[in-house]
């Protein structure tokens, strides 16, 4: 083929029609690239299925094809479901089951709580044993006053056990009308009854310091201390001792005057003191109001007006 006849719109040659197809194909390789690519979506495997096929007799000619069944498969899902509800059902049982429910815990140690009140301290009345919760328990008791220690035992299948050491009372103390009870570590709760050998102090003021938390001293040792010093070394006749924040401890002489030896130091000596000074006072025959010796060095004696 001439060049000519190729101008003039003949017949192409094979190397053209190559040359065509060629530059075809860069073309939908570019428009390929640039359309944005699509998620083809999965088909969802479908389930398998049992088949059944029934012949009819060749009279008929026919066959008859029935809805097909899914197979069913146990999974584990499905088993921890139903050990979950064995499990529940179970424990549904117990709870309501008056084998392991607990009548009443046997309790030791208490003189000053009465079982009654441990035992709702401790809430496993009618409870079962598997439910109480042993150190809570504990707990529970430890933060009430009267209790020093305490150990809750559980055992099968439905006993519970109470062991308490309590904190009994060194001093009753009449704070302007209420009476408390107050241990050698200064921890006060309210009188439970009567206790033997206790100290009895007065105070018109309040001089006890109570606090929401029961478990805070209410006063300090060195008050506690004197207290049981100085009570061993009264007169039978006075009854009790009496508090004055200023003058400290003292008691009502039976011969009509109040004797204050203060808080602290040496109480034997004071007390010795202040019989020497009763003595001398005796011989002069003067009225006396108030006598101080809370300073054993500088004894203080108040006449009546």
């Amino acid at each position: 083929m001439t060049i000519s006849s190729r101008l003039l719109g003949g017949s192409r040659s094979r190397a053209d029609r190559t040359r065509e197809r060629r530059a075809r194909r860069v073309v939908e390789a570019d428009e390929l690239e640039a359309m944005p690519l699509r998620k083809i979506p999965r088909k969802r495997k479908a389930r398998p299925r049992k088949r059944f096929d029934f012949a009819l007799p060749a009279q008929l000619g026919a066959q008859v094809q029935l809805p097909s069944i899914p197979v069913v498969r146990f999974g584990p899902r499905l088993l921890t479901a139903v050990l979950l509800a064995a499990v529940l059902a179970a424990l549904q049982q117990a709870i309501a089951s008056p084998t392991f429910r607990v009548s009443e815990a046997s309790v030791e140690g208490n003189r000053i709580l009465t079982a009654a009140q441990v035992h709702m301290i401790v809430g496993a009345t009618n409870k079962p044993s598997f439910l109480i919760d042993a150190p809570a328990a504990e707990r529970a008791l430890l933060r009430q006053p009267e209790v020093l220690s305490a150990e809750v035992r559980v055992g099968w299948p439905n006993r519970v056990s109470v062991s308490l050491v309590e904190r009994h009372p060194m001093i009753e103390w009449d704070d302007a009308g209420r009476v408390w009870w107050i241990c050698p570590d200064g921890v006060a709760y309210l009188k439970h009854g009567e206790w033997p050998g206790v100290v009895r102090v007065r105070s018109e003021a309040e001089a006890l310091t109570i606090t929401e938390d029961p478990l805070q001293p209410a006063i300090s040792a060195d008050v506690l201390r004197s207290a049981a010093v100085l009570n061993a070394q009264l007169p039978e006749e006075a009854a009790s001792l009496v508090y004055d924040p200023k003058h400290g401890l003292g008691f009502e002489d039976p011969r009509g005057w109040l004797a204050y030896f203060g808080v602290g130091g040496d109480m034997v000596v004071k007390v010795r003191t202040y019989q020497a000074i009763v003595a001398g006072l005796a011989q002069i025959r003067q009225p006396v109001a108030v006598i101080s010796v809370a300073d054993a060095a500088a004894p203080y004696i108040g006449s009546k007006r």
